[in-house]
């Protein structure tokens, strides 16, 4: 059977057939074990956060050639691309398509959030207008089980290489991941609080769409509030974002909401709107490609008359990419003071790739992005006080009750 090696770029029409080191079978099977070797080598050469999969990365890419071998059909082509990006545990890693079998993505397709608290797993955020924002969970429950998996079987379930150490964070992942679900499979979630269980079948998981990009309104003692409806990546949120500013400029104070923003967005979009509160040119966040030096990117004021009274910014789990860079840019600029919990920790910037012969593009983080000080935008969370519990469904919104009041005495302390 014939033998080739091949390589990598990212406009994937314009490479040749040149040596990666990895040697590919284009045999009967040959299209998916071509499209699983070019992931692989691409993880290898261009993901940036290589090194913390490095030590089973050749484990996981064995596994899936072997699986690739057994059955070049589309399902199955999916299912062995899907089981392979598991093992990066990154949630800004995803495919451009999916079929009824696939994982929804996350956080964007999930209404729950656990963390390990004293060793278990309890919810740590209920997404607003989701069927678990609908069902009597509470922050603080314990994970007994979902779709009849302990947390131990659900954590095997996407951990699939790289099994003889299994970090914190990588466990943390897998919990969260399997409990978004897969497109065509039920949810039922067992709950443990005050030492009784409840059982809970969730709906899908997606909240109702909003009807608006952003919502604003004027709080009372003249404070302002803007909350972003997972829009940071439409185009007209700019001028959206541009009439609301105008409408509460003179405010004593503002609150931006980024606790809806799971979908990310574009620097179109977040930087003139983060030119609003500034009257200089200045850095915002830092880019550092892989292998190559690190820069500042900068931004400009969007208009002559800045908005300089004081402004909050919350954040919560479903705060995913842009939104996470937009809390950070305002608080390494001082611009803003940022409230909440960690956010959805999407990881770096991607690029995306069709892998050959496929049809299938791969959207991989090849670069990462830090706050001024240094630290990575995705491990980065409020600081001291400023770290809060932030969704709580459809319940009271004790975060954002919060924040009015810490404008409120900014206020009176300013008049005083």
């Amino acid at each position: 059977m014939k033998k080739i090696l091949f390589t990598l770029c990212l406009v994937v029409s314009a490479c040749g057939v040149e040596d990666v080191g990895r040697t590919i079978d284009t045999g009967p099977d040959g299209k998916l074990v071509k499209a699983v070797s070019q992931l692989c080598a691409l993880v290898e050469m261009r993901y940036a956060y290589f090194d913390k999969v490095s030590d089973y990365w050749n484990e996981s890419c064995d596994r899936a050639e072997l699986e690739a071998r057994s059955d070049g059909s589309s399902p199955q082509t999916l299912d062995v691309l899907e089981r392979l990006i598991d093992d990066l545990y990154d949630p800004h890693v995803n495919l451009n398509t999916n079929d009824v079998t696939s994982p929804r993505l996350i956080p964007s397709g999930a209404d729950l959030a656990f963390r390990k608290v004293d060793g278990a797993y309890r919810v740590a955020a209920i997404r607003p207008l989701t069927s678990a924002a609908e069902a009597n969970i509470e922050v603080g429950d314990q994970l007994v089980s979902f779709n009849q998996s302990t947390p131990e079987q659900m954590i095997l379930e996407r951990v699939h290489s790289g099994r003889k150490y299994i970090s914190e964070e990588r466990k943390s992942w897998a919990i969260n991941a399997v409990i978004g679900g897969r497109y065509n499979e039920p949810r039922q979630l067992v709950l443990l609080r005050g030492g009784r269980e409840f059982v809970h079948d969730l709906g899908d998981p997606q909240p109702s769409a909003p009807d608006r990009l952003l919502s604003f309104r004027k709080l009372n003692n003249n404070l302002g509030y803007i909350r972003f409806n997972n829009s940071l990546g439409a185009d007209q949120t700019v001028d959206e974002f541009n009439k609301a500013i105008a409408a509460l400029s003179e405010t004593d104070g503002l609150i931006l909401d980024l606790r809806d923003t799971p979908g990310g967005g574009n620097t179109g979009v977040a930087e003139p709107i983060l030119g609003h509160f500034i009257d200089f040119e200045a850095p915002y966040q830092v880019t550092a490609p892989k292998g190559a030096p690190a820069y500042e990117r900068v931004i400009n004021p969007t208009t002559s008359t800045a908005y300089t009274q004081p402004v909050l910014v919350l954040v919560g789990r479903w705060t995913g990419s842009m939104g996470e860079g937009m809390a950070i840019g305002l608080d390494g600029m001082g611009r803003a003071t940022v409230l909440g919990s960690q956010m959805a920790r999407l990881a770096g910037g991607t690029e995306g790739v069709e892998l050959v012969d496929s049809g299938i593009t791969v959207f991989l983080p090849t670069y990462d992005l830090r706050h001024l000080d240094g630290t990575p935008r995705h491990k980065w969370i409020p600081k001291g006080d400023n770290f809060l519990s932030a969704d709580f469904g459809n319940s009271e919104d004790l975060l954002l009750n919060t924040a009015i009041e810490r404008l409120t005495n900014t206020k009176n302390r300013r008049i005083q």
